[in-house]
């Protein structure tokens, strides 16, 4: 018999709704960051999708998911700027019963108060 251990928190500590999302507001935020040379999609809108398609995600899985992206939390705090416009927050909980470490955060998209955030956008952003 094995002896699996679950890290996940419980959602109710986080204390406000997760949100669900449609496809076609993640194509839309698909827009809000430029493609990369090769035309693949931008880290941060890969982050998003990530996180929105799997509550709970591991900063380890969000890495992998979003082509190896070095910093998932320096990238959620900017991708959260955006998002506070729209009513959404990317939130970090501690995973439960482990020591803490960068690597076994748990991410939730959460449903947030409309805050107009002023997002300082660099020359390489582009307006929407």
């Amino acid at each position: 018999m094995t002896n699996v251990f679950n890290s996940m928190p419980n959602t109710s500590r986080i204390g406000i709704p997760l949100a669900q999302v449609s496809e076609s507001f993640l194509k839309a935020s698909e827009g809000w960051w430029r493609k990369r040379k090769d035309g693949k999609l931008s880290k941060a809108s890969m982050i998003l999708r990530a996180i929105a398609m799997n509550q709970g995600i591991k900063t380890d899985e969000i890495r992998n998911l979003a082509d190896a992206c070095s910093n998932p939390a320096h990238s959620i705090r900017d991708i959260n700027k955006k998002l506070m416009n729209k009513g959404l927050l990317i939130v970090r909980m501690d995973p439960v019963g482990v020591a803490p470490n960068e690597c076994c955060h748990h991410w939730f998209l959460v449903e947030a108060p409309i805050e107009t955030v002023k997002v300082q956008m660099s020359s390489n952003d582009p307006l929407y």
